[in-house]
């Protein structure tokens, strides 16, 4: 991980549409940033004060849009995804995910490309988010090489919906629906 974590901001390209701290629905409505004291840290490593947390002391997060019409978000991870010490997937689970599945999101894109390292370990919450979701879906986006390869030895990835066509997408060009459509066209094509 860089020693400059402070550095890596989440992409704030679709302000003008979506801010999660002045959305109601948000599990981080109200929620504030001082851009002036580093009070966010992975693994006690300064972390840019923008991202926010799930209670994890590896794992930062930032709901980069939501649309309750369509019932999708996509959520910026950031840090280490560590099941083995903070069990990382149930907290983002807890303090986000049901938060949204509760007002109708289902479908979750989690854009990891800033997820350095992952450990991850066995655990009934990939199941019981998996029921959760019912007709909903998790697709991780751009995750890291290592990161595939962890989920792979755990056999987890079942979990997730995940495509190296999707992984070379410029995700950041495009708008949020678009982002979306792209990734639902896919599954659909997939389950067909």
């Amino acid at each position: 991980m860089s020693d400059f974590l402070y550095e890596i901001e989440p992409f704030y390209g679709w302000l003008d549409a979506y801010s999660h701290e002045n959305d109601p629905r948000s599990p981080f409505h109200g929620v504030e940033h001082n851009l002036f004291y580093f009070d966010r840290s992975v693994n006690e490593m300064p972390a840019h004060p923008l991202w926010d947390t799930i209670g994890s002391e590896s794992l930062l997060i930032k709901i980069l849009y939501a649309s309750y019409d369509k019932g999708y978000a996509i959520i910026e991870l950031f840090g280490e995804w560590n099941d083995l010490y903070d069990n990382d997937y149930k907290l983002l689970a807890e303090n986000c995910l049901t938060y949204l599945l509760d007002h109708g999101i289902n479908r979750f894109i989690l854009i990891c490309e800033n997820v350095f390292h992952a450990y991850f370990e066995t655990d009934d919450y990939y199941d019981a988010l998996q029921e959760e979701l019912e007709e909903g879906w998790i697709s991780l986006v751009r995750p890291r090489e290592n990161v595939l390869e962890e989920l792979e030895s755990y056999n987890l990835s079942h979990y997730f919906y995940l495509s190296p066509v999707l992984d070379d997408l410029n995700w950041r060009k495009l708008k949020p629906f678009q982002l979306f459509e792209l990734i639902e066209s896919r599954i659909t094509k997939l389950l067909r």
